[in-house]
């Protein structure tokens, strides 16, 4: 049975800090390793919303990341893209390969 995994890249450098605090929140589990092909659309789908619905301060001003950034996903990718269209984080599902 294939085996999937999701990790993530920082595009943007360096990273803003909305990204790292993003990332942060995942930090101890990436990459998340050994899902079947549903748990990692699961888990995808856990990090969109948290995505969506996630606070940063600017200035002192709150901001949700899914209003101020466009978050494009696709069946296996998320990324989050600046208000200039610049990507800033992706994560995505990736196969394991087995060692052999």
């Amino acid at each position: 049975m294939e085996k999937y995994r999701i990790e993530r890249q920082f595009i943007k450098k360096p990273a803003p800090a909305y990204a790292l605090k993003v990332s942060g929140y995942y930090h101890k589990r990436f990459p998340i390793k050994s899902l079947t092909e549903q748990e990692a659309k699961k888990e995808m789908d856990v990090i969109e919303n948290y995505l969506n619905d996630f606070t940063y301060i600017v200035r002192n001003s709150k901001n949700k990341l899914g209003i101020t950034h466009k978050i494009e996903r696709t069946d296996n990718r998320i990324t989050v893209y600046t208000v200039y269209d610049k990507p800033v984080i992706t994560f995505w599902i990736e196969e394991e390969k087995e060692d052999e």
